[in-house]
């Protein structure tokens, strides 16, 4: 269940409120780079990353309910071209997703996860001077099962030293390989990633062999 930070529930009920909402869109592009937007006057700064202002206007079209995965348009203008370039570059954000979420630029630091939802962008179209995105659901193909791949001696979260809030390293060395000896070094081996209650070995090839004589 999401639920919303009590700072965040106080704003939404005070009387007078001059803290803005404000909407963030960051599309994820297949080379995994990310264009991030603020419907802000100034650049926001929210997770760690930039958000480039821009007060991009937009509209929601109801789609498709009678399948088995609802869909919805997002139109957005776009007469100033920020979007068309990396649209035709990505062959019309052709495996592309799309995470909208809604923050208070005076509490950058709460937690959001109950106004984030990401989409994949199913479909992208010109349509005058505007974008026309078709939004879905996660594709079943492309997501990974598990979710996460489980190492007994190897911490999944050296992929992002430093900057993975779940390592938690905030010293002077700035590389870790995920061993849980480099781990010890950094005197960071409470938050190591690894599972070493797993046997290394669990995975076996077995060949059976009769022991009948012929």
């Amino acid at each position: 269940m999401k639920t919303i930070a009590k700072a965040i529930l106080d704003l939404l009920v005070a009387d007078a409120n001059a803290s803005a909402f404000v909407p963030l869109l960051d599309f994820t592009l297949p080379d995994s780079s990310h264009l991030r937007f603020a419907r802000y006057s100034a650049n926001i700064t929210y997770g760690g990353v930039p958000y480039t202002a821009w007060m991009f206007s937009g509209q929601v079209l109801p789609g498709g309910k009678a399948g088995p995965v609802p869909t919805m348009s997002l139109v957005l203008e776009d007469a100033v071209q920020i979007l068309q370039p990396y649209a035709i570059d990505t062959d019309w954000f052709r495996d592309t997703t799309l995470t909208i979420c809604v923050v208070c630029v005076d509490l950058l630091a709460a937690d959001y996860a109950w106004s984030t939802v990401t989409y994949d962008i199913l479909h992208a179209a010109p349509r005058s001077q505007a974008v026309t995105l078709k939004l879905g659901g996660p594709n079943p193909v492309k997501m990974r099962f598990p979710a996460e791949r489980y190492w007994a001696w190897q911490c999944p979260y050296a992929r992002g030293f430093k900057d993975d809030p779940r390592c938690g390293y905030s010293e002077a060395e700035t590389t870790c390989n995920g061993t849980f000896t480099r781990c010890a070094e950094l005197s960071n081996s409470a938050r190591f990633g690894g599972f070493p209650g797993l046997d290394p070995d669990a995975a076996k090839l077995v060949i059976p062999i009769s022991l009948r004589a012929g």
